[in-house]
């Protein structure tokens, strides 16, 4: 960790730079041996990808550079262009496993696959297509992270590989955990924690700004250092995301998670503090196949009630808080604390602590 550099690191430019390996890569399998196949899947995944900040990349970038890292090397960013292929592949298939409908208030790419098939089965084509797109992703993201060295045979938490290979995993165990059927109806709080840890917080946040300090020749103080800020704003992430969806406003994505039972922490909360009778019609409500939006607005009204959504209010707060803190007493770089605090708010866009504070 150093204290020199203290020039502003351009969030902007660095997406730039992972938007055009991004179009070179996908510009090369249009032109390539499999291209006439493909072009009605890559225009769809073309638009899919362009609604996406970066995150992931972006944590890759400003690892890098807090770990002591110069001008980016083109490994480092093909290597975070391929974390935001791997992100699309776990959206897509996300997304045909919840039956969403929308995505970042736009139609999800299993719906408009679907919509584009003309045929008599287009849903079982888009779920199909859609499913087979994620792995193409997966597959192109693994092209992207090629030129890495293998990680040490017993495995490695320091090496880019070994982080990488970590990673793919603990993303998959998280989508195990969050579709396994929770005894009696509703998971707890700190069980559909450890689901967002897995999903969220290890592979959005500690693991891709870990491969890009590991990438720059990082030690194990500096992986630490950002781990300590990435686990708490990696939960905040999540319960910001898990709050969004109770939003009465008009996103074209607001109710999804309450008609696909999505067991989220504010919902654990809620069944947790409400009443006998209010617990009961949650569960009437909750992943019901017709929920309309009058169920939803009856199901907000009634997590609502119990307070749980103030309590996680607080909990985001106080967890952003904490990872600050992280930065501040961490020995990165003036330049590269600035980042890091510039793409928690990235994630949590719209988020207004409790007071307003």
């Amino acid at each position: 960790m150093t204290e020199a550099g203290t020039a502003e690191l351009d969030l902007r430019a660095a997406r730039a730079r992972v938007d055009e390996v991004l179009r070179s890569l996908l510009a090369q399998k249009e032109t390539g041996p499999c291209g006439e196949h493909l072009a009605v899947p890559l225009e769809v995944l073309r638009d899919f990808l362009r609604g996406g900040k970066r995150v992931r990349p972006l944590y890759c970038w400003v690892g890098w550079h807090a770990a002591g890292g110069g001008p980016e090397e083109e490994a480092m960013l093909r290597v975070a262009a391929g974390l935001e292929l791997f992100h699309a592949f776990a959206l897509l298939h996300d997304d045909v496993i919840d039956r969403s409908d929308t995505r970042r208030g736009a139609p999800t790419v299993h719906r408009v696959l679907a919509a584009r098939s003309g045929g008599p089965r287009g849903d079982w084509y888009g779920q199909s297509a859609a499913i087979l797109l994620g792995d193409l992703c997966q597959v192109w993201s693994a092209e992207l992270f090629g030129a890495l060295e293998p990680a040490p045979a017993e495995g490695s938490l320091t090496s880019p590989r070994g982080l990488i290979d970590r990673m793919r995993a603990e993303m998959l165990v998280g989508q195990l955990l969050d579709v396994a059927q929770p005894d009696g109806g509703f998971r707890s709080a700190d069980s559909a924690l450890r689901v967002a840890y897995y999903k969220t917080t290890l592979y959005s946040v500690k693991r891709p700004l870990q491969i890009g300090a590991a990438l720059a020749g990082a030690d194990g103080p500096v992986l630490d250092a950002l781990a300590a800020y990435a686990e708490p704003l990696g939960e905040a992430f999540q319960l910001h995301n898990d709050l969004e969806d109770l939003s009465p406003r008009d996103r074209g994505t607001g109710g999804d998670d309450l008609r696909e039972g999505k067991q989220t922490v504010v919902l654990a909360l809620a069944v947790e503090r409400a009443s006998a009778a209010q617990a009961g019609r949650l569960r009437e409500l909750v992943g019901s196949a017709d929920l309309d939006d009058a169920g939803v607005s009856e199901a907000r009204a009634l997590i609502e009630a119990t307070g749980a959504p103030a309590t996680v209010r607080g909990m985001i707060a106080r967890k952003r808080q904490q990872a600050l803190t992280a930065v501040d007493r961490a020995g990165f770089s003036a330049a590269s604390r600035a980042a890091l605090m510039r793409v928690a708010d990235l994630g949590l866009s719209g988020f207004v602590p409790p007071g307003g504070a």
